[in-house]
């Protein structure tokens, strides 16, 4: 994540993996939302900016882009 801030507008987020949804399948959308608030609280994402989500769901690689909502 660190390596990913020379890229400008790119803000690296980690979850923790303690985090309770982390711990049951499929529901890792609950810390995607936790991330997004986190990113509206601090101004650094905005409504209708796009976002580029990385995570790793079971065994595979996921990458999304998302628009957000007003």
């Amino acid at each position: 994540a660190r390596q990913s801030l020379i890229v400008r507008g790119l803000f690296p987020m980690l979850a923790d993996p303690r985090h309770p949804a982390e711990n049951k399948s499929g529901t890792s959308e609950s810390i995607l939302k936790v991330a997004l608030d986190h990113g509206k609280t601090f101004g650094i994402i905005k409504p209708h900016d796009r976002v580029v989500v990385c995570q790793k769901v079971g065994d595979s690689s996921v990458v999304k882009i998302i628009e957000l909502d007003d």
